[in-house]
């Protein structure tokens, strides 16, 4: 992108999403999301998915592809016109949908980092 505009990855990077999703854990996650998405399933995945989605996003391809989904996702600009207000609340479902995945990617990230230095420090804590 030209001109006196920050591009997207720079004004909202990685690293800085992924602190901001995994700000109350997955209990502040799911009070959030359960409501919107009707489920009482756990969000969080057990712990090797976890750790595996935190080797992944420490690799230069991981990084990329979790790039790719923020760009998809919570770094797309928001558009909530529409004619009704009722089509309006619609747009504004779906976008807070999209955006739920990548919270919860987020989130499983942060997850699995914890689980990792956990298993590394030498009192397991």
């Amino acid at each position: 992108m030209s001109g006196p505009f920050i591009a997207a990855r720079d004004a909202q990077p990685l690293d800085l999403l992924k602190q901001g999703a995994a700000g109350d854990g997955w209990e502040g996650l799911e009070r959030i999301l359960n409501p919107i998405i009707g489920s009482s399933a756990p969000l969080m995945p057990d712990e090797a998915t976890a750790k595996f989605i935190y080797g992944l996003y420490c690799t230069v391809e991981g990084r990329q592809m979790f790039e790719w989904i923020m760009d998809l996702t919570i770094r797309r600009p928001l558009s909530l016109t529409a004619p009704t207000i009722e089509q309006t609340a619609l747009l504004a479902a779906g976008r807070q949908a999209v955006n739920s995945v990548a919270e919860v990617l987020l989130k499983a990230v942060a997850h699995g980092e914890d689980l990792v230095r956990q298993a590394k420090s030498p009192n397991g804590v």
